[in-house]
């Protein structure tokens, strides 16, 4: 199967225009996930630390937002085949949003992310690990899309340094309950969001040659595979909740519960079967952040 040019009208070159296609190809709803990822970081770094810097929280968090713009932007452009494939609504893959103005938008925001990080102490290298997994992520020869274990990889690692660098920012350190939490949402991501991720994108991924595991395995196996992470972090999230801090419970909570939702939906999918489990590993991860940061706050 050849994938096909969508039908649209000429794209609107206009800056206001350019800008808002940039952010929808940058995914809003993913974009707010790892500020909250950041943002979490934060609270974790105030908690462990005597004193903050607001103004390094607020640089931080912009470096980071630009940084993972600029990611998500470029793998819209690397992606268009697979995207028009897999029927995407999204600017590049309609055309909406030309490729060379896409690239340029890459460009503009990894040169401010960059820019930005140098004003916060610890910062700079975040940005440019982020920048490189973005880039190692989508573009040839490394594209750690094309097989699952890379791409989990690569998020795993964008994950984790997104926490780490909201601590940096805050002018404090993770604590190692908190620390450990982190690292099981980042995990999270992987064996759970990269995995869901792609059972909608089976036959885009197929034609495109990308070795998944729902494609290498198939479907079922794929499914089975995340609803078994899932419960595993769950219950690994409840466990070092009732170990170590109990302010972690009010993460691990909706973790666990949100674990078995993401189990459920695989196991048992309805008509939604496609996007059903990753719309569940989203929320889930919305509320074990929120969770965990607002039980730190309280519990400080």
């Amino acid at each position: 199967m050849t994938a096909q040019p969508l039908t649209t009208a000429p794209a609107d070159r206009s800056l206001l225009s350019v800008a808002r296609h940039c952010l929808v190809e940058s995914r809003p709803v993913v974009q707010v996930v790892f500020l909250m990822r950041f943002l979490v970081g934060v609270v974790c770094g105030v908690v462990g630390a005597d004193d903050w810097s607001g103004s390094g929280v607020l640089l931080g968090g912009l470096a980071m937002t630009c940084a993972v713009m600029a990611a998500y932007l470029l793998n819209g452009v690397m992606d268009i085949a697979e995207d028009r494939a897999n029927g995407s609504r999204r600017p590049i893959a309609r055309g909406a949003l030309p490729v060379r103005t896409a690239v340029a938008g890459v460009w503009v925001l990894s040169g401010a992310a960059l820019g930005l990080s140098i004003l916060v102490p610890g910062e700079f290298w975040f940005i440019v690990l982020s920048l490189f997994l973005g880039y190692a992520y989508s573009v040839p020869p490394l594209a750690a899309k094309r097989r699952t274990a890379t791409s989990a990889a690569a998020v795993i690692t964008m994950g984790a340094s997104s926490y780490l660098s909201g601590a940096v920012s805050a002018g404090g350190a993770i604590a190692e309950g908190p620390l450990m939490f982190c690292g099981l949402l980042a995990l999270w991501m992987g064996f759970v969001g990269a995995v869901t991720k792609d059972l909608g994108d089976i036959a885009g991924d197929r034609e495109a040659g990308r070795r998944t595991i729902a494609v290498v395995y198939g479907e079922r196996a794929a499914r089975l595979f995340a609803a078994v992470s899932a419960v595993a972090l769950g219950t690994a999230g409840l466990l070092l909740g009732l170990r170590t801090e109990p302010g972690l419970l009010a993460g691990a909570l909706p973790l666990a519960l949100g674990a078995g939702w993401v189990a459920v939906r695989c196991l048992w999918p309805d008509t939604d079967q496609a996007r059903g489990p990753y719309r569940a590993f989203m929320v889930t991860q919305y509320a074990a952040n929120a969770g965990l940061a607002l039980g730190l706050l309280v519990g400080k």
